[in-house]
């Protein structure tokens, strides 16, 4: 008999593939000048963000009809405020993505919608657009499709359509899928062709030669909080910024050494489904994710990690536990 989890990761694979054909065939189709974009608003991502969750959770029901589903996004809106020419378009790039041309305005909603059973051993936690502003500049943004396992992370597919296939030639192709899943490590498979490879995070990270992850958006977390712990612990590699879940992509296949990710503001939890793949990711590359208080995120409570305190995500080993401390100690010397 075949282990199940060789289907999940077939499934998860393909349905992040076609996701990342539904993103880009958006963007194809929007105005590439940066003003023209602005002037639509949020109408690109939004397309592209149920469009993406409509092929994520058609390949999810087909196969897992058994299987539990909590998903950023909800057909409701899309069929109010969709109009003639949104829906014409999110059915055509839905056909182009899956080959399904028997889709139509309504199964489109109905796959967005799909929840599975209220109660199941396996629950997919999706994020279709992770990094909406990063989208929208036509630079880095994820599809996130993670699996939870009795509540815990179990298997995570992130494609990231922007990402270059070799970090330090960023002018050279792009797009990227990290494909994970418990004790199978993290493959790292370039998006449009070529040889899949291991990926691992940095050996031996020293807090010396460490480097920072960032967002692009400077309103995400607590930036005087980590600059504050960066100098007190002397790490000396600086920041490299991404948008999104992709953070997870390149501490997974060594491009940086740390995420710190705290909390917007006092009463802010996370969502799981920003997440759930990137912690699979990470964790199989050979890394460490936890809360800012060095505990194990707990994905079972239902939408939102309630019971953790901002994200940390490292190479691992002492790196971890010195930036955990460091955390704790400028926190303190605050008040």
């Amino acid at each position: 008999m075949s282990d199940p989890l060789d289907r999940i990761l077939e499934v998860a694979t393909a349905a992040g593939r076609a996701a990342a054909t539904v993103c880009r065939g958006v963007l194809a189709e929007a105005p590439a000048s940066p003003d023209a974009m602005a002037k639509l608003g949020k109408e690109p991502v939004t397309v592209a963000d149920y469009g993406s969750q409509a092929v994520i959770l058609r390949a999810i029901a087909a196969a897992f009809p058994d299987h539990g589903v909590i998903a950023e996004e909800g057909a409701e809106h899309l069929r109010a405020n969709a109009g003639e020419a949104g829906s014409e378009q999110i059915v055509r790039l839905v056909r182009a993505a899956t080959g399904d041309d028997g889709a139509d305005f309504d199964r489109v909603c109905a796959w967005i919608d799909h929840t599975g059973p209220a109660e199941a051993e396996y629950t997919w936690a999706i994020d279709p657009i992770d990094g909406t502003k990063g989208f929208l500049r036509r630079d880095q943004y994820a599809v996130a499709i993670g699996l939870l396992r009795a509540g815990r992370p179990y298997a995570g597919v992130l494609a990231c359509p922007n990402l270059p296939v070799d970090l330090d030639a960023p002018d050279g192709p792009r797009g990227v899928l990290f494909v994970a899943a418990e004790g199978r490590g993290c493959t790292r498979v370039p998006l449009d062709g070529g040889a899949p490879a291991p990926a691992r995070v940095t050996p031996d990270a020293t807090l010396a030669a460490a480097r920072v992850l960032g967002s692009v958006e400077s309103a995400h977390g607590d930036p005087a909080l980590v600059t504050a712990a960066i100098e007190r612990l002397g790490i000396g590699g600086g920041f490299v910024r991404y948008d999104s879940q992709v953070k997870y992509g390149v501490v997974a296949q060594g491009g940086a050494e740390i995420y710190v990710r705290p909390r917007s503001r006092p009463d802010y939890r996370e969502n799981i489904w920003d997440h759930a793949a990137g912690v699979v990711v990470c964790r199989e590359a050979g890394g460490r994710v936890t809360d800012l208080d060095g505990r194990e995120l707990d994905f079972s409570r239902g939408k939102k990690l309630t019971e953790n305190r901002g994200v940390l995500a490292t190479a691992g080993g002492e790196l971890h536990d010195a930036v955990v401390a460091g955390i704790a100690a400028v926190e303190a010397a605050a008040g």
